[in-house]
């Protein structure tokens, strides 16, 4: 793990637009966009906008205008890369915004002007892989443990997803908000990408009837820990029907 802290003040804050529309603007997926009027959309004619905005807002929205601490996996998407940092940049009026990658596929040397880049929009860089327990371990002695929001996009694989929620009981505060993104719908799109996380969606499906959160890759210590911790608020299935949204509140 390294922190890369930023090295200037958030200068994007804009109170005149909603979060779908910065989203659309930067052309996130987060958003609600057609594809076929984004940049990417020709390149990566699968892909689509998942709408998760709409849930973020509702629960953001309180929170705009005040002092947020705000912790994201996963910022470095190729199609649009650094774009959802740019969007809670632009979206909150105080935000002291934390954002790890691994750079999959690149070294670290061969992102120092873009991580100099995010430092200078007010960004803190981690570089990590959120599958690492001494990259957690260390990120828990150099970051705040009283973040209000955390969102997890990171590799997509299912023990990392359930594994950073776990690991993020430490860093989370009572009342903060953790959302896990692009979790498979079991009965559409099992097995249809690279990664398959369906069986974590089951997992937090059952939870969401059952009251009992809980994962199949965890241990039993670890689930103990996950249900004292948090609790599953809602699942949200995006418009077509291929990935949920869970969203869980730290108690």
């Amino acid at each position: 793990m390294k922190l890369f802290k930023k090295t200037n003040q958030n200068k994007f804050y804009d109170p005149t637009k909603s979060l779908t529309e910065i989203a659309n603007f930067l052309e996130t997926d987060k958003g609600t966009a057609d594809k076929t009027t984004l940049s990417w959309g020709k390149d990566w004619p699968e892909h689509i906008c998942m709408g998760y905005t709409e849930t973020y807002e509702k629960y953001m929205a309180p929170m705009r205008d005040n002092p947020v601490k705000f912790f994201e996996i996963g910022i470095c998407d190729k199609r649009f890369p650094y774009a959802s940092p740019k969007m809670w940049l632009t979206y909150f009026k105080d935000v002291d915004l934390y954002g790890v990658d691994n750079f999959w596929g690149n070294y670290l040397h061969e992102k120092t002007d873009e991580i100099s880049m995010i430092n200078e929009w007010g960004v803190n860089f981690i570089y990590a892989d959120q599958g690492n327990f001494c990259d957690w371990n260390e990120i828990k002695q150099e970051c705040p443990n009283n973040f209000d929001f955390f969102v997890e996009d990171g590799s997509h694989w299912p023990n990392h997803m359930i594994v950073s929620l776990w690991q993020a009981r430490n860093l989370l505060k009572s009342g903060g908000y953790y959302f896990m993104e692009d979790l498979q719908n079991p009965r559409f799109t099992r097995g249809k990408f690279k990664y398959d996380n369906s069986l974590l969606t089951e997992d937090l499906l059952m939870a969401e009837h059952s009251g009992v959160l809980k994962s199949n890759f965890l241990n039993d210590q670890q689930n103990k820990d996950i249900h004292e911790n948090f609790e599953l608020v809602e699942m949200v299935l995006d418009k077509y029907s291929v990935n949920y949204l869970a969203v869980l509140i730290k108690k």
